[in-house]
């Protein structure tokens, strides 16, 4: 016991500091993130799990700016670094100096699980889109100002239909882009005066990792919250991404967004110069079959004498089948009267006959009453419930009976059966 070595607390926690510093050095480690947290000084703070523990993580500012995907809980990631301990708190953790994501399986789940999430939440449904207006005074281009994709938009655009076109350089791959993305849809939406009709968010082709900025949660709320109608153009047709989802229409293609934006110039003025011609030719055409269905009329003008003498023979004629009518009209009243007349009588023959059956079927069914009967001596004798007892089988020892006469009932108990 003597010969146990003695250490304060702080002497022990450096020894181990040192301890495992020295054993392990520069690491490689693989796990999920969870508890990701971005601090406003830059730095980044995790940590690393797998089934069994957590493992504390750090990324100074530096380092963390090199870092050219998006973090967040539930991605599988290599960090590479020094493991380290805090003396304050006796805990270990490692100091990152690389990321790596683990494989492109784990960011697909990631990214499906938020898609899942935000379509529950409504943001992808048909009912929020906003419709793309046919002829855009200004458009907002949200994407790098260098490299080839502004260059096609400005160039499709110019040869379609020449249009205002307002750009906003942004990132579009890296931790900055999903920043400076929104930074500009927020710009944008926050104009007061030449604010765009439509917006662009736009990038070219690049690998899965290049895209990763366009699946931010973040970035797909903000598309969702834009007052100006949003088309994505990110990559190559074959890639989706989740702002392709809330966005208000999806382009394949840069160059597709902005055939989408505008209209071609030269079929407008063709159906412009088309209407005016054809407003040019009506006049003319209806003028012409005005004419010729005025002449078509005139076949059916008449000379008005013999006009005033067909009409004078039709009156004739009229008068003639008054006559007729009317003699008609009087012999079929005489018919008419007679076979009245023949139906009153039958009909009063029959009620008569009628009252006197329902006068008999009274007298009848009076004579018959239950109570007429009680009055010739009988009896209706009933159970407690007040059903009719037919057989002194049914009259029960003890039980309480009603017996019903012509002048009142009497309650009695059954003594014997």
């Amino acid at each position: 016991m003597f010969n146990v070595p003695e250490f304060t607390v702080s002497e022990f926690s450096r020894a181990i500091k040192r301890t495992v510093e020295d054993a392990f050095g520069y690491v490689r480690i693989k796990g999920e993130i969870s508890g990701f947290k971005r601090a406003a000084s830059g730095h980044l703070y995790f940590n690393l799990k797998d089934e069994n523990s957590v493992l504390s993580a750090v990324c100074f500012r530096g380092l963390a700016a090199l870092v050219d995907f998006e973090i967040g809980d539930g991605l599988q990631v290599c960090a590479f670094g020094r493991i380290t301990t805090y003396e304050g708190r006796s805990n270990y953790q490692i100091i990152v100096e690389k990321l790596e994501i683990a494989g492109i399986g784990a960011i697909l789940e990631m990214i499906e699980k938020r898609r899942q999430k935000l379509l529950a939440e409504g943001l992808f449904d048909e009912i929020h889109k906003k419709p793309i207006p046919f002829f855009s005074k200004i458009i907002g281009v949200i994407t790098s100002s260098s490299g080839a994709v502004i260059e096609d938009i400005k160039h499709r655009i110019e040869a379609r239909c020449g249009t205002h076109l307002m750009i906003y350089s942004s990132a579009v791959q890296g931790e900055k882009a999903v920043f400076e993305i929104i930074s500009g849809i927020r710009f944008f939406n926050a104009l007061k005066k030449n604010r765009p009709d439509v917006l662009i968010i736009a990038r070219g082709g690049g690998s899965f990792e290049d895209l990763l900025a366009f699946n931010d949660e973040n970035l797909v709320r903000e598309v969702f919250k834009s007052e100006i109608p949003v088309i994505s153009a990110v990559g190559h047709e074959t890639d989706t991404t989740l702002i392709d989802y809330v966005a208000d229409l999806r382009a394949p293609t840069p160059t597709a967004a902005a055939e989408l934006a505008t209209p071609v110039l030269f079929d407008l003025k063709s159906r412009l110069n088309f209407f005016k011609e054809k407003l040019e030719f009506l006049p003319q055409s209806f003028l012409e079959n005005r004419f010729i269905h005025l002449n078509n009329l005139r076949k059916y003008l008449i000379d008005p004498k013999k006009l005033f003498e067909q009409i004078a023979e039709k009156l004739r004629n009229l008068q003639i089948s008054n006559q007729l009518i009317l003699a008609k009209i009087n012999a079929e009243k005489q018919r008419t009267d007679f076979v009245f007349e023949c139906l009153r009588s039958r009909v009063d023959a029959r009620l008569r006959e009628e009252k006197t059956a329902l006068e008999n079927l009274g007298k009848f069914l009076k004579s018959n009453h239950y109570r007429e009967i009680l009055k010739r001596g009988f009896a209706l004798v009933k159970d407690e419930k007040g059903k009719l007892i037919s057989s002194i089988t049914e009259a029960k020892v003890k039980e309480k009976i009603t017996i019903e006469m012509s002048d009142g009932e009497a309650q009695l108990v059954v003594r014997k059966s």
